[in-house]
């Protein structure tokens, strides 16, 4: 219901935001979703990639360190669900961060990957992929098992075996055209940090 009071957005005071993945093609992926979420050209971005999940939990407070160091105000910590307990994989990576000198700082876990918000959008993947056809995917994608084999497979059978799905070539381009908006209804993950993201750079 409307209040009849205008809402007055309050000008950004994020000027670089720094990303902690697991590797470099998630973290292309992270940054081209996360800049279209945003809008902003004035807004800069930093990596720190770890190129393994182990490595990053190891490493989270010192890659959180140096993105301060390298100007960031606003941190984001991607790290795959794949098969861990939700609630202990963010109890732990809370931990990793508690003490990190950027303050606004939000930790995303896709379920189980970020392949999981591709499949929110069939057709995406048909017109990026140049598939023959658009798959039909009827669950939901946060349950489905190992999204990244998922989505292999529905590019191999819809594109009648003639293209190889590879999520280092290819999730940057997903993520050029995936809807936000279905991202936003299907997957939990997504959404959450979509309301941060809007919040701090709003």
């Amino acid at each position: 219901m409307s209040t009849g009071k205008k809402e007055v957005l309050r000008m950004t005071k994020v000027k670089r935001i720094g990303i902690i993945a697991e590797d470099k093609s998630d973290y292309e992926a992270f940054k081209t979703i996360i800049k279209r979420i945003v809008n902003k050209n004035e807004i800069g971005f930093k990596p720190r990639t770890s190129e393994g999940c182990g490595k990053l939990k190891r490493k989270a407070a010192d890659y959180a360190l140096d993105l301060h160091n390298r100007g960031c105000d606003l941190l984001l910590l991607f790290h795959d669900l794949d098969r861990n307990n939700l609630i202990s994989l963010e109890k732990e990576l809370q931990e990793k961060l508690s003490n990190n000198p950027i303050k606004n700082y939000f930790i995303c876990i896709p379920i189980e990957e970020i392949e999981a918000w591709f499949l929110s959008d069939p057709e995406n993947i048909k017109n990026t992929l140049h598939l023959n056809r658009t798959p039909n995917i009827k669950a939901m994608p946060e349950t489905i098992a190992s999204p990244k084999e998922y989505l292999g497979g529905l590019v191999k059978q819809y594109s009648d075996k003639n293209k190889i799905y590879l999520n280092t070539k290819h999730n940057n381009l997903l993520s050029e055209n995936v809807s936000i908006d279905l991202m936003k209804e299907k997957c939990q993950s997504f959404a959450k940090l979509y309301q941060f993201i809007l919040m701090q750079c709003y």
